[in-house]
């Protein structure tokens, strides 16, 4: 069976791709820096709990862990995940989506604890991060020696033990780093990661490069994805923007971001995490500047 992906080591981030900037993107960020601080805080609470809400729900349903319709989802990221008794709407395991949703919630929140203290990150925070993450997750697909794909414990916190390379519908397989690699490259992307931050390098492209990076390691048998989505909006939070939500309905065009990201083409996984800040950054001094002191509101 041809490998579509063969793993290599992950590389660090091209000289000419430190230095760029989506400069529409830097004027937004300048303009909610100073608009923040004079906003009602409630309100920007209230919205700021609204996309941690939207972020839960979607980077599970990207991964096809469940499928909420779009009307049920909408409700719960704007009234909360206890707005509707779930279990009696969810399509499928509606008991086991209400916890997942849950899990994730937490991550997210601990995100924004993490950069309030001003911590660096490290493996040991990935790691308890994945075991917060998968907590609701007692077992995983895997394939076995005969290439049947079996239920297997799933690890929690703790790097992957087997080779975890998905194979394709057209047959490929996508190597990911093999087991007795992930710590060298784990550390490489955290002291590379340090680097970037000393070189100042542009959030949207640091958060694609840790986000694709960390997904050739892929270190876990499973909930990588959601960790990789959890990076980059750290990454984002670092900045002082808000949180990178990649919806469902956007999956096909943020999985083709990333393939071209496998073949060494960075640049549009940059451009469309910067697309998803810019939106975010806009609607938030949209929504905000009409229900700040002064401001009229809409409603």
């Amino acid at each position: 069976m041809a490998s579509k992906f063969i793993w290599h080591p992950i590389s660090d981030l091209l000289p000419e791709y430190e230095l760029w900037r989506d400069e529409r993107l830097t004027c937004l960020s300048l303009e909610w820096q100073k608009k923040k601080n004079e906003l009602d805080g409630d309100c920007l609470k209230e919205y700021v709990e609204r996309l941690e809400r939207e972020w839960a729900i979607e980077t599970g349903q990207i991964e096809g862990l469940y499928s909420l319709d779009r009307g049920l989802t909408e409700t719960l990221i704007e009234h909360g995940l206890d707005a509707i008794d779930l279990p009696h709407y969810a399509s499928t395991s509606p008991h086991k989506t209400q916890r997942l949703i849950m899990r994730q919630k937490e991550v997210v929140d601990g995100l924004f604890s993490f950069v309030k203290q001003e911590q660096s990150l490290s493996k040991h925070y990935i790691r308890a991060m994945h075991a917060e993450l998968t907590r609701e997750q007692d077992h995983t697909e895997a394939v076995d020696h005969l290439g049947r794909y079996v239920q297997t414990p799933l690890l929690k916190g703790s790097w992957k033990i087997h080779p975890n390379n998905p194979a394709r519908p057209d047959g490929s397989i996508h190597e990911y780093c093999p087991p007795e690699h992930v710590e060298t490259e784990m550390d490489n992307l955290i002291k590379w990661h340090g680097e970037h931050k000393w070189k100042k390098v542009a959030p949207e492209m640091e958060a694609a490069w840790l986000h694709h990076r960390f997904s050739q390691i892929h270190p876990f048998q499973d909930g990588n994805g959601r960790i990789a989505r959890a990076l980059a909006t750290l990454v984002f939070l670092q900045a002082g923007w808000l949180p990178l939500v990649v919806a469902s309905s956007q999956r096909k065009d943020y999985i083709d971001c990333l393939e071209q990201a496998d073949s060494g083409q960075l640049m549009p996984l940059a451009i469309f995490f910067a697309d998803k800040a810019q939106d975010r950054l806009a609607e938030a001094l949209r929504l905000t500047s009409r229900r700040s002191p002064g401001g009229e509101s809409s409603g």
